[in-house]
């Protein structure tokens, strides 16, 4: 026999014991091995590795064009952002190239400082404010992997943004072509910087059914609750704290929300009924089916990625 018929009549005994299940050592690592249950855990870790690769990915091709995009920056001003010393505000000075191109509530920039890897950041303060400075504000989440932020954290460093990102919340089609009466914001973590700066853009259709639900682990871990009040009585959104880590906890925010009647109060009214979402992905998904499930368009949902 040839070397030629051999190798052919190699690939036809694979083949065969691939398809008719065959058991044998040298496929035990192939892609035609018969196959066996896999433990849900091994399951979901493995979705989970696959998501940060994808996420990697996608930050790899969205940040390449900005690579060469660095601008200076000054710190002018940081304080903790809560009780708990979690998060911490910071006002930034800007060029006034980059402060112009921030015209819509949801839009982000990249942060670095020295030869630390980048960050992303939404800008928490409404567009248009700040003119006068050239100034952004930002809320950052203290992690441990970015050990590197209480150094750069400093009112009067100097630290590197990138031009403005994204296209941001579409505020104006609420109320033009979606003819939206009342809005739900929900936010988890850091995601109340956007909507922080929604809620003080002004274009958020007046309504006293508006509400913000904002989750943190504790109460020392909301950010911005000095403004509570005026965001209530100068702007129309009342903020309903969901606290997860706490003995009285409701549990998250996708709960609450559905907890709380305003499933209930969207399907009353789910044509005029709007939704502004930030948060982790399982926390959006979730709320975005209970919105859905009571009648909300998925289409009156804004998402600012």
């Amino acid at each position: 026999m040839t070397g030629y018929g051999l190798q052919l009549q190699l690939l036809w005994l694979v083949v065969l014991l691939a398809t008719s299940g065959g058991e044998a050592s040298f496929l035990s690592h192939s892609r035609f091995a018969s196959k066996k249950p896999i433990a849900p855990s091994v399951i979901i870790y493995q979705q989970q590795q696959q998501q940060q690769r994808d996420e990697n990915s996608e930050a790899e091709t969205f940040t390449s064009s900005q690579q060469e995009d660095w601008r200076d920056a000054k710190i002018l001003s940081s304080r903790p952002a809560c009780p708990s010393g979690k998060s911490t505000i910071i006002q930034l000075q800007v060029d006034a190239a980059t402060h112009q191109e921030y015209t819509m509530p949801g839009q982000f920039v990249q942060f670095r400082y020295k030869d630390a890897d980048p960050i992303f950041l939404a800008i928490a303060s409404a567009p248009a404010t700040g003119a006068e400075k050239n100034c952004f504000e930002f809320l950052i989440k203290m992690a441990p992997r970015l050990d590197w932020l209480p150094e750069a954290l400093v009112e009067g460093n100097t630290v590197q943004v990138t031009g403005v990102m994204g296209e941001g919340f579409p505020l104006e089609d609420l109320g033009n072509t979606k003819k939206i009466e009342s809005i739900i914001l929900a936010a988890a973590g850091s995601g109340i910087a956007p909507l922080k700066a929604c809620i003080e853009s002004g274009k958020l259709p007046s309504s006293p059914q508006n509400k913000l639900y904002y989750g943190e682990w504790k109460n020392d871990d909301l950010c911005f609750s000095e403004l509570y009040d005026s965001w209530k009585s100068d702007l129309g959104v009342d903020v309903v704290p969901v606290l997860s880590r706490t003995e009285d906890t409701k549990g998250y925010v996708q709960y609450v929300l559905k907890q709380d009647g305003v499933a209930l109060l969207a399907s009353q009214s789910p044509e005029t009924t709007g939704s502004i979402l930030c948060g982790m992905d399982d926390m959006v998904e979730a709320c975005t089916l209970v919105l859905t499930e009571a009648g909300v368009k998925k289409d009156n949902i804004l998402l600012n990625l």
